[in-house]
């Protein structure tokens, strides 16, 4: 991964708990912060680690995950989610949607979750190795203006 501002890169280990997930939001908003990420990138990086994360602990936590790794990094211009976890083997790729409702009473609760990580991201893999699910989401975002080490410009004067 290439670095930006000096930066490699953020990793952190959760347990598979859904209490985990304020840890997962404030890590994702602190590295966004100190890269200088706009606010639409923000936005969809975090609605898509909270929603894989969930996924992970809800669905692969009765087949054995134990802790997800996250790591946030440059891959150009974009910006890469990787997370890991030891649930059974999973391959969002292969998903399909859930049909959708023609009635109310048809209408059912979940399973729009990896669409949704689909379409908020620009680009998602997969892989299992290891006995650990890999997914990598990217999210286009232009490098930082100036370098993360250097305090924000402000309009206020001391």
């Amino acid at each position: 991964m290439s670095t930006h501002g000096g930066e490699q890169g953020a990793s952190l280990i959760v347990d598979s708990q859904l209490r985990e997930l304020a840890r997962v939001n404030a890590w994702v908003h602190d590295w966004a912060q100190r890269q200088h990420l706009p606010p639409k990138v923000v936005h969809r990086l975090d609605l898509c680690s909270t929603e894989v994360v969930t996924n992970i602990v809800t669905h692969a936590d009765s087949q054995g995950a134990r802790h997800i790794s996250l790591h946030l990094g440059w891959q150009g211009e974009a910006v890469a989610l990787d997370v890991e976890d030891d649930g059974a083997c999973f391959d969002p790729r292969t998903h399909p949607p859930p049909r959708p409702a023609t009635s109310l009473q048809d209408a059912r609760v979940g399973g729009w979750g990896i669409p949704m990580v689909r379409h908020f991201s620009d680009g998602l893999r997969w892989r299992h190795e290891d006995g650990r699910n890999h997914l990598t989401l990217l999210f286009r975002a232009k490098t930082p203006a100036w370098p993360a080490t250097t305090p924000t410009p402000s309009t206020t004067e001391e």
